[in-house]
């Protein structure tokens, strides 16, 4: 490889006086005002037809449209706004002419044409590999079940002014359809790196990153499964359902003292969100590699919490809050604790998943303690011991963070 001078590359590429070109010249744009050009097809859309013929087929065609979904939600909600003291609003239109055309947007299958599921093994199997693509780290399958369902929704109202007592909100009995009676559990690590800077806003930024890659993932999948002719409720973290227990349904993971997901690979530095449809599916298993027990020896989490709003002790039914689900024998935490010390401190936290002992790199060393944990659980106070000693979840110095980080990828 040579490096040009801008002369040379001058030399190379230039060969004349260059104008400025006009945005409405480019082929995308000229069918909107160019007859000329219009009438020579009866549609632009780029659709396509969908063919019985592999790479033409009506899965192939979801997958295509549905990977279309960022570039068209852009153009749905562009909110550039040009400042007028740097920019003409020529350029504002510059930005919105280049986004797609709205009608892409609605893409649906032909009428009357639907992805015939079969026993669901092979499009399930499709739907995890499409969902890992789209950028989910971990993909699972359950039955929907409907006691994780949240009795009603809830739309709040936060008051603009603290002095003005507004509405609390409407809250709305909350019903499924029971023909939706499948869920796809999506999974996204937190950066490993990044998380090790908590309190501070560097790992806060982990939690963000995964929340916007579990916004965007969603609405990929959901478009795909739509594309195929089934139905889909997009679902993330906080909304129609309880996702922790679907999690461990579809065999993504455990229950952990800190009440969050355990995953054999990421340990509880992901992110859940959850697709419900009803595009017959073949379910996974829950998963058992030892959570339950070593969380009943390790105290950790609890020890660390700067609310103190983690559990000692054993697990209970007895929820510790109306914001705690009665009837499932965990580790409740105190919510409102833990909501109010956020709120106080006004910053990021994360410390019950950095310090937590699943949380480690994914290396050959780490994999073979957890297959200890898992096959030799007798030992679970050795291991609590050799994680303090070791010095594993103490924070990062942030002032280290611009020098030493790069970037995975």
């Amino acid at each position: 490889m040579k490096n040009l001078t801008l002369a040379e590359w001058e030399n190379k590429y230039i060969a004349g006086d260059v104008q400025r070109f006009d945005q409405k010249n480019t082929m995308f744009l000229r069918p909107t005002w160019d007859p000329d050009v219009n009438q020579r097809l009866e549609s632009w859309s780029f659709v396509g037809e969908v063919k019985d013929k592999p790479g033409y087929s009506l899965q192939d065609q979801a997958l295509r449209w549905a990977a279309r979904r960022g570039s068209q939600i852009m153009g749905l909600f562009n909110t550039y706004k040009p400042n007028p003291t740097s920019v003409s609003r020529a350029i504002a239109e510059a930005v919105r002419a280049a986004t797609p055309s709205l009608p892409s947007v609605a893409y649906r299958p032909p009428k009357g044409v639907k992805l015939d599921a079969g026993d669901g093994r092979k499009i399930t199997q499709d739907i995890k590999k499409v969902a890992r693509w789209f950028g989910a780290d971990l993909v699972g399958v359950c039955r929907l079940d409907r006691r994780w369902l949240y009795s009603h929704s809830y739309r709040a109202q936060a008051p603009q002014d603290r002095n003005i007592n507004l509405a609390a909100g409407e809250s709305l009995p909350q019903e499924v359809a029971e023909k939706m009676q499948m869920v796809v559990v999506l999974g996204f690590d937190m950066d490993y790196d990044l998380i090790k800077y908590f309190p501070t806003y560097i790992s806060g930024a982990a939690t963000s990153m995964g929340y916007s890659k579990m916004a965007i993932t969603n609405n990929y999948l959901s478009a795909f499964i739509r594309n195929l002719g089934f139905e889909t409720i997009d679902c993330t973290t906080n909304d129609v359902a309880l996702t922790v227990p679907m999690a461990m349904q579809a065999g993504l993971g455990d229950l952990a003292r800190n009440g969050l997901l355990i995953a054999p690979k990421f340990g509880p530095r992901i992110r859940l969100s959850k697709v419900i449809t009803d595009l017959p599916l073949v379910p996974d298993s829950p998963i058992d590699f030892g959570v339950t027990e070593f969380c009943s020896k390790c105290e950790i989490c609890a020890e660390q919490c700067p609310s103190q709003s983690i559990l000692r002790g054993d697990r209970t039914t007895e929820p510790r809050s109306v914001s705690n689900i009665g009837g499932v024998r965990k580790w409740p935490i105190d919510p409102e604790g833990c909501r109010m010390y956020w709120a106080r401190a006004n910053r990021p936290c994360v410390t019950c998943i950095a310090c937590c002992p699943y949380n480690k790199p994914d290396t050959r060393f780490h994999r073979g303690v957890h297959w200890f944990t898992d096959h030799v659980r007798w030992a679970d106070p050795l291991y609590v011991r050799l994680d303090k000693l070791c010095g594993y979840g103490k924070p990062e110095k942030p002032e280290r963070f611009w020098d030493d980080w790069e970037p995975s990828g």
